[in-house]
């Protein structure tokens, strides 16, 4: 920002990004979640167990994305959250959903920088305890890298994101095909398929964890200040995205479990396992191959640096944003005068980060409790940005012209519904006790630095988040039996799921048993979910509706 600029009028760059890029940036800071942090889901649970669980993360999650799209092109501004809460309910409301979306976007950047560190130092040491001072030390190099990377430009990071993107998905491949070699159908579908001692719970208890395999997606969303043509760029890009990452969800869950028995990827010894893909390379028959276990070893880090590296921009943009706005320091608020770049909220994010990173040489769980710190902030992020988004399509329904999503009121009800029963989860599965007095006391400082200091500073003024030209929706038919098609799938979904919650906590069970034929009616009720409304956004995407 050159010097005299205003506090709240510091620009990105926009008109950068376009679809792929949109797209690269959403799988890219998933794709980490395929590598690491879903498998300790397994424990106790199952394959079968996770499936559900992650099934249904991925039906929350496309209904998230869509209704996001909406409020992302209606403001598309890098404080994403925190704009869409103060357009919708003022101060608190904004400051709230934006720290949600750093803490999110902050903790995950701490897990996966930890699993790129425990990744290098399993490969040095494969078969004994990986050193903990090397992958301390390696977590601070990508902190370091990537750092300077965002500190070059928003071009130059997105694409090398694209190129990161392309090479962790290949990695996946070449993790298919040699866990498909000693693939055993039985290994996936245990028997009985979920545990009886649990039952409906275990699928529960995974949701969690089964978050993990796409938390922060909607930090893409985030670009849309410095995207080309926001109310195309954003929907069609997070669209492709979320369709990718539930076919790499459902291809790893299955050669994983089916290469390998479960209690070997989740646990060893009575520690979480932080590099369970490479834990099967290395136990399978093709494993033995030096050049296939440090050739797959190699490549999965461009899983978890192309996750760490969108993670980062997520977080650095909010920090950003919240600076700029006066939430939090003004400094952090601040550009690069030559590359438009947040530096000083890169700077901070990355140092944060550091401490956290450091902090694993006296936390044995550290990897654990960062994923479910993320995934418990992200689940308040949705509620709140629900409410906000009911607000604004009553109170500004022009606002929200440029893109609407599908089904009407039915995809923001089951995000509140869903994100509510993963939170229900939380204190089922803190064994410890750290998640949740962990997640509230960041909550807790955020709130108390902006009670204290930041309301007496704010700079925002709702005209600056709504642009001048906000584009209409095109006038185009939509098919009527296909959204009524969608809608009865998504309800049916709800309330299959709603089922298993009241069950999992000693209601009735209305399914009778978890024998095969309720557990397949499970998946396949939420497998018709998910095919009826991507159906129905795919067909208004093609046909320009809204």
């Amino acid at each position: 920002m050159s010097a005299g600029q205003p506090i709240g009028t510091a620009q990105l760059r926009g008109g950068q990004l376009r679809v792929r890029d949109i797209w690269a940036l959403g799988v890219g800071i998933v794709v980490c979640g395929q590598y690491f942090g879903w498998n300790s889901g397994l424990k106790d649970n199952g394959p079968v167990a996770m499936l559900i669980a992650s099934l249904a993360v991925c039906l929350l999650f496309l209904a998230w994305v869509l209704t996001l799209s909406e409020l992302a092109v209606a403001m598309p501004r890098a404080g994403g959250p925190l704009d869409y809460g103060l357009r919708a309910g003022g101060p608190w409301l904004g400051f709230l959903m934006g720290w949600s979306m750093f803490l999110e976007c902050l903790f995950g950047g701490v897990a996966t920088a930890l699993a790129g560190g425990k990744y290098v130092a399993f490969l040095l040491s494969p078969d004994s305890e990986p050193n903990r001072y090397v992958a301390v030390a390696v977590g601070l190099t990508i902190v370091a890298v990537f750092y300077l990377l965002q500190a070059r430009g928003v071009k130059e990071q997105a694409r090398a994101l694209a190129w990161m993107t392309y090479a962790a998905i290949g990695g996946l491949v070449i993790f298919w095909v040699a866990a498909l070699t000693n693939f055993t159908w039985d290994r996936v579908w245990t028997s009985p398929a979920i545990p009886a001692n649990k039952g409906w719970g275990a699928v529960l208890d995974a949701i969690p964890f089964a978050l993990w395999w796409l938390i922060i997606i909607e930090a893409a969303a985030l670009a849309a200040e410095e995207s080309h043509t926001p109310a195309r760029t954003i929907p069609r890009g997070l669209t492709w995205a979320i369709l990718t990452v539930i076919v790499l969800v459902v291809l790893t869950t299955v050669t994983a479990c089916g290469a390998l028995p479960f209690q070997q990827i989740a646990v060893k010894g009575d520690k979480p396992v932080d590099y369970p893909l490479a834990e099967v390379i290395r136990q399978i028959p093709a494993g033995q191959s030096p050049l296939l276990f440090y050739g797959f070893g190699a490549i999965s880090m461009f899983g978890l640096v192309a996750s760490y590296h969108g993670l980062l921009y997520g977080s650095s943009r909010q920090l950003f944003a919240l600076g700029r706005g006066g939430f939090v320091s003004p400094a952090l608020g601040k550009v690069n005068a030559k590359r438009q770049t947040p530096g000083p909220a890169l700077v901070a994010c990355s140092l944060l980060t550091a401490g956290f990173v450091v902090a694993d040489l006296w936390f044995d769980e550290a990897i654990q409790a960062a994923v479910l710190v993320a995934g418990f902030a992200a689940l308040v992020l949705y509620i709140l940005s629900m409410g906000a988004l009911f607000r604004l399509r009553r109170r500004e329904p022009k606002l929200l012209a440029g893109y609407r999503a599908p089904l009407g009121a039915w995809l923001p009800v089951s995000v509140v519904v869903l994100s509510v029963i993963a939170l229900a989860v939380y204190p089922r599965i803190d064994e410890r006790g750290v998640v949740v007095p962990v997640a509230l006391g960041m909550y807790a400082i955020g709130i108390g630095y902006f009670a204290l200091r930041g309301r007496n500073r704010l700079t925002h003024r709702l005209e600056d988040l709504t642009p001048a030209d906000a584009p209409l929706a095109p006038a185009t038919r939509r098919s009527r039996w296909l959204h009524l098609a969608a809608v009865v799938a998504l309800v049916v979904a709800l309330g299959v799921l709603g089922a298993i919650t009241v069950a999992s906590f000693g209601g009735p069970d209305l399914f009778g048993s978890t024998g095969d034929v309720p557990v397949l009616a499970v998946l396949g009720v939420i497998i018709a979910a998910l095919a009826a409304v991507a159906g129905v956004e795919l067909c208004q995407t093609r046909r320009g509706t809204q």
